[in-house]
């Protein structure tokens, strides 16, 4: 979409969308099918794993993580690594069961 910025060595898998003004750092690794909303960052060494949402003006530190089917809020604020099927929101994103 328009205004998105990709960095170099990332990797962005099959049927995903990355939304207007989203920013992807070096050496990501984008899972297929996932969503990065409007506004996300996401900084360099980071792995999505597929299936996932990372929700609008969400922020992902670098080297993080992020397991399969997972969902983060928009707003929130990625600092620990994230397991498979989790849902987590908030500054910082916490799990929600």
């Amino acid at each position: 979409m328009n205004g998105v910025i990709i960095n170099c060595d990332t990797v962005v898998g099959e049927n995903c969308i990355i939304n207007t003004g989203a920013i992807i750092e070096h050496e990501c690794m984008i899972g297929d099918n996932c969503h990065v909303a409007p506004g996300v960052v996401i900084s360099g060494g980071v792995h999505v794993g597929e299936n996932s949402h990372i929700g609008t003006g969400a922020s992902v530190i670098q080297g993080i993580n992020i397991g399969k089917h997972v969902l983060i809020g928009a707003g929130s604020v990625v600092v620990k690594n994230i397991h498979d099927g989790a849902k987590v929101f908030g500054v910082p994103a916490k799990e929600q069961k």
